[in-house]
């Protein structure tokens, strides 16, 4: 027997286990646990193969690199970027509407997870392209179905040395 909390908003979820947690009662207990969206287990993936082939490809760690996280406001992108920040990436997180928007959420995830994690905006694909210039990693965790990178902006990505997709649109 477990208890699986789902929903859509990773802090009430990261709440509710934490509540499950405090109101068991020794030896009544079960199991707890939670993936809201599935972005626990979706980004906990994303991050460690791009670790895995960073070492393996480049010989660098974390610590050396910087990354932008597309889709960073959502759900995966933000556990994306708690994650990899929490390993030692320098970590952006992109909203496509708004730097307001980003800067929030990153200060709201920073100071709940002790990470340090900040917002960045990008709207079009000229400031994609200046946003990734001097990036080592490109995480995309945007909706299925939505490109969010083209191939002509991937060109401004001099130091680009992993990029990662989890939402399955070219290129």
């Amino acid at each position: 027997t477990a208890v699986f909390i789902g929903g859509r908003d990773i802090g009430l979820a990261i709440d509710m286990l934490a509540a499950a947690k405090r109101a068991m009662v020794p030896p009544f207990e079960v199991s707890v646990l939670a993936d809201p969206s599935g972005a626990f287990t979706t980004a906990a993936a994303l991050v460690a193969c791009v670790e895995k082939e960073l070492a393996a490809k480049h010989g660098k760690t974390f610590k050396d690199c910087k990354a932008v996280v597309f889709g960073g406001t959502g759900a995966v992108g933000i556990t994306t970027g708690v994650i990899a920040s929490l390993a030692g990436l320098d970590v952006a997180i992109v909203d496509h509407l708004s730097l307001e928007t980003a800067n929030e959420i990153a200060a709201a995830y920073n100071r709940r997870f002790g990470c340090h994690m900040r917002g960045a905006f990008a709207g079009s694909d000229a400031e994609k392209a200046a946003l990734i210039a001097d990036v080592d990693i490109i995480f995309c965790t945007a909706k299925a179905g939505v490109q969010v990178l083209n191939a002509g902006v991937l060109k401004a990505a001099k130091n680009l040395k992993v990029a990662a997709d989890v939402n399955a649109v070219p290129p």
